[in-house]
């Protein structure tokens, strides 16, 4: 997932401070979280090249594609602030390239009382991985987790017992996602674009 970004700077994934609008750079979390995934799948996998045709990784070349994904990643008024609308846009983005996707979905609410088990939680990630596709996470609350921004889409590309590996603005970092799941004061969810972990899927 490593990109050229500005000044010839090494990046891992992309950055949302790359769009060119005021309103992008400060929404576009999900964009640029599904545009990677995107720019992913189309590199491990040939049925999947319509999803980035345009395979360069100079950040100018990546942002073509970031302002693509944008037009069916679309923020509302409040951001991308409900999984289900990733789950909307990817499905709509790779209706128009030619590659049909069924995203899966886990979410839960604000309640931990009404929350499915972590080990639901864990058999869904997985099972995305397993499929060698980074899932998209929607972190609204960091709980006792202090990497993460609040409200902000990241990209989820390793799990090893409770360690997730995510990549989010360039850099990578490790988190407990087992910790975060028990102290996170808000909803939040994860999709899998490529519809893996159907069985483990859970909707609020």
């Amino acid at each position: 997932m490593d990109l050229t970004g500005p000044g010839g700077t090494l990046c891992h994934g992309a950055d949302q401070d790359w769009f060119p609008d005021p309103w992008q750079r400060r929404a576009g979390c999900g964009p640029t979280t599904a545009s990677l995934i995107f720019h992913y799948l189309a590199r491990q996998r040939s049925e999947f090249s319509p999803l980035r045709p345009e395979m360069g990784t100079e950040w100018t070349d990546f942002l073509e594609h970031m302002c693509r994904v944008w037009e069916y990643v679309t923020p509302r008024s409040h951001g991308l602030n409900r999984p289900e609308y990733m789950v909307e846009g990817m499905a709509a983005y790779g209706k128009a390239v030619g590659v049909p996707l069924t995203p899966t979905l886990f979410s839960f609410p604000s309640a931990r009382t009404k929350r499915p088990p972590w080990e639901g939680l864990r058999a869904f990630v997985a099972a995305g991985l397993e499929t060698d596709c980074p899932m998209a996470f929607l972190n609204l609350d960091n709980g006792k987790i202090k990497q993460l921004d609040r409200w902000h889409w990241v990209t989820l590309i390793g799990l090893e017992g409770d360690t997730a590996s995510i990549v989010d603005n360039g850099n990578t970092f490790t988190m407990d996602l087992r910790l975060w799941y028990a102290t996170t004061k808000t909803r939040g969810g994860f999709v899998c674009a490529l519809g893996a972990g159907e069985e483990f899927a859970s909707s609020c």
